[in-house]
Formats: structure tokens, C-alpha cells, sequence
């Protein structure tokens, strides 16, 4: 398990954001106990003051635990219809628009950062301390090098 710490930033409070990888899970809410209950072989629950959202690994089927504020939360609502049919189409429907799309490499690349951060700590098996300015490990120069590669001549960059 990788523990990520966020700091506070303009428009969001600080928090913590747990990966498990290879098979490990985190613990069942106690709001979802029972007998034959247990989490989706991958996915992601968020963890807040007021409940948790359970979803697959691609945000589908997101339930709100406990079960009495889904029941509450969805009184009265319809889905909204996905304006493309396929994903491939959100891309291209916002490149022809001209508007951002959902997977935007503004976005995308702090994501990217943070899971190769987490592959370099499971690899490490250390805690690690990163610097996102700098883009480096600060308590454990080695660790670096899998950032980084060095190029064969001629293919270097």
C-alpha cells in the first residue's frame, strides 16, 4: 500500500490518498459488513466526513455508502444521456470543439507523476519525499533514476 499525503492547495483542503496494488484491498467499511460482501477485484472508494462513494476502476456504478444516502441522493433523479457514443468520441468531439477534454494532458500529467511516484516507492520499499517543482526524490537521491533514463547515443533527447 502507497500513502500519498496532498498538501492544501487554492482550491482544495489537504488530504490523503491510499493505493493498493497487487492484490491488496483496503478493509471493508463497516457500513457494508455482512455476510457475502466484499469490495470489486479493482476499483476506488472515496472516503469523506459525511460517507464514502464506492466505484469500479473506471468511476463506474458509483454507490454512495451508506445505502440510505444513495436512496436519498438519486430520489427523483434521472441519468443524463452521454452525449457520444463511444469514448473515442469525447476526445475527438472536444478537439473539434475546441474545448478541453475530461482527459486532458493539463490534467493528465500530474496523475501520470503521482502513479510513477507510487511505483517508485513500491520498488524503493522506502518512504519517500518529493519535491513536484523540482520533479526529485529529496530524501533518497538513488531513487531518482527511475524518473529518469539515459538514452543510447543518438537517441538521446
Amino acid at each position: 500500500m502507497v500513502k500519498f499525503k496532498f498538501p492544501t492547495q487554492k482550491t482544495i483542503s489537504s488530504f490523503d490518498l491510499y493505493w493498493y496494488d497487487g492484490g491488496m484491498r483496503p478493509h471493508i467499511p463497516d457500513e457494508l459488513e455482512g455476510p457475502n460482501v466484499a469490495l470489486p477485484i479493482e476499483g476506488m472508494m472515496f472516503v469523506g466526513e459525511k460517507g464514502k462513494i464506492l466505484a469500479g476502476f473506471n468511476c463506474e456504478n458509483p454507490v454512495l455508502i451508506p445505502d440510505s444516502k444513495m436512496k436519498t441522493y438519486l430520489s427523483g433523479m434521472t441519468m443524463p444521456k452521454e452525449k457520444s457514443e463511444r469514448s473515442d468520441d469525447i476526445w475527438i468531439d472536444a478537439f473539434r470543439n475546441n474545448i478541453e477534454s475530461p482527459g486532458s494532458f493539463l490534467h493528465a500529467s500530474a496523475i501520470s507523476e503521482t502513479i510513477q511516484l507510487g511505483a517508485v516507492a513500491i520498488r524503493t520499499g522506502k518512504r519517500l519525499h518529493y519535491n513536484s517543482e523540482k520533479m526529485l526524490i529529496t530524501n533518497d537521491a538513488d531513487a531518482n533514476k527511475y524518473f529518469f533514463r539515459e538514452y543510447r547515443k543518438g537517441w538521446e533527447l
